[in-house]
């Protein structure tokens, strides 16, 4: 299945700048550049800084690969360069001293080099457009499930699975979502980790123990500063408890698009999840059952998978609504009720909705009722599975068919 992303390919294309493109691994930014990108030429620099040129798969010195990249530049066409921080300064340096003809598309994921790019003092800072490309968009993988015969439900945990470009290939409309879940979870052990890890350990593999560490702490449901601070204190990662040498770090995986930074509402504090599902799931399952470290039988991979799934919905419809409505996601925490999501039009709240992803039962829907009246929204629902399944006297219940078409529209 393959999926489309209009907006990131809108941003590659239209731009009449050169453009840096960069992402963690896997994230499809090959992918999305060389099958959808119109180009001229496209070079891969391998590690031992070996050049290939995808046009026949010839192997090029650096001096036959820049001469080649010059001249295609100077005619006004389009090259590609993926993994271009491999060749290092030089490289960096010859960029900037050349004329600023046709296209130059760069492709990243190494996170040190991009921060390099994007500083003020970098020589190359504004003659680069930015394009992060991170996990696909709920819509575009809704989009891409459109036509298909599967459930609400099903549509919904596709969905969620789809965002991340390596489980695409698993995918089978014919099979439970959660079924392929925990195939992608079993197959991906080893895989997860590398997945973001990698980002951070060609330049910066002193501190790499720290960035593990903190997605160890999120996925182990410690969310906030404090909570992973002291988890990687415990762990021997840092000096001292202290939040504030956390900063850094945080700052980033969010800029990297690792994990999301969200407000609390009417607190001076935020709270750090995984941007993920997989790797939520992947650190969520190592964390509290070391499925690293042995075997774990199907049974108990299934047995996880309905644990974290509720959250998973709950992040992801978060965002998903956050980006089609314009509004702004924030975090609730109260002593005495609760909101799985709510949103901000000007720092008000705008809409708040409660999730319950399962069996829900009278009491499910009255909690739901007391929590939304109570966080002051125009707006509020309860999320289900299928509303067609709920029964509820002045509470809005939604389904991801009145989500798609938008709040108000329901009918």
């Amino acid at each position: 299945m393959i999926i489309e992303r209009p907006d990131e390919l809108e941003r590659i294309s239209k731009t009449k700048k050169w453009v840096l493109v960069y992402g963690r691994r896997k994230t499809g930014k090959t992918f999305l550049v060389e099958r959808f990108v119109d180009h001229d030429e496209f070079f891969f620099v391998r590690r031992d800084r070996q050049i290939i040129s995808k046009k026949g798969m010839a192997t090029l010195n650096y001096d036959t690969f820049l001469a080649v990249l010059i001249r295609a530049l100077e005619d006004g066409k389009t090259v590609v360069v993926d993994e271009f921080q491999r060749l290092g300064d030089d490289f960096l340096d010859i960029l900037h001293q050349m004329q600023k003809h046709g296209k130059l598309i760069l492709i990243s994921s190494t996170l040190h080099l991009s921060k390099r790019l994007l500083s003020g003092r970098s020589a190359l800072l504004g003659l680069f457009a930015e394009v992060p490309v991170g996990l696909i968009s709920m819509r575009d993988c809704m989009n891409a499930l459109d036509g298909h015969n599967i459930g609400k439900k099903e549509m919904v945990e596709f969905s969620i699975m789809m965002r991340e470009p390596l489980a695409v290939d698993y995918i089978d409309v014919d099979r439970r979502p959660r079924d392929i879940f925990a195939d992608i979870l079993t197959g991906s052990i080893m895989t997860v980790p590398a997945l973001v890890g990698e980002v951070f350990t060609e330049e910066e593999r002193s501190v790499s123990a720290v960035y593990e560490g903190i997605l160890r702490a999120i996925g182990g449901g410690k969310e906030k500063t404090g909570e992973i601070s002291s988890h990687l204190f415990s762990n021997k990662l840092i000096k001292k408890d202290d939040p504030s040498l956390l900063s850094q770090y945080l700052n980033n995986m969010v800029g990297f698009g690792i994990i999301k930074k969200i407000a609390v509402h009417g607190k001076r504090r935020f709270v750090y999840k995984h941007v993920s599902p997989l790797v939520k799931l992947f650190y969520y399952a190592d964390e509290k059952y070391h499925i690293s470290e042995r075997a774990p039988g199907k049974k108990e991979i299934a047995r996880i998978i309905d644990e974290v799934m509720p959250k998973l919905v709950e992040d992801n419809l978060r965002e998903f609504l956050a980006q089609s409505m314009g509004l702004t996601e924030v975090m609730v925490e109260e002593k005495d009720y609760d909101v799985d999501i709510l949103l901000l039009k000007f720092k008000k709240p705008e809409l708040a909705i409660e999730v319950k992803w399962g069996n829900v039962t009278k009491s499910d829907v009255a909690r739901a009722g007391d929590s939304l009246a109570r966080i002051g929204a125009p707006e509020t629902a309860l999320f289900v599975p299928d509303k067609k399944m709920v029964v509820t006297e002045g509470l809005d219940v939604w389904d991801i068919w009145d989500v798609c078409r938008g709040p108000g529209e329901s009918g």
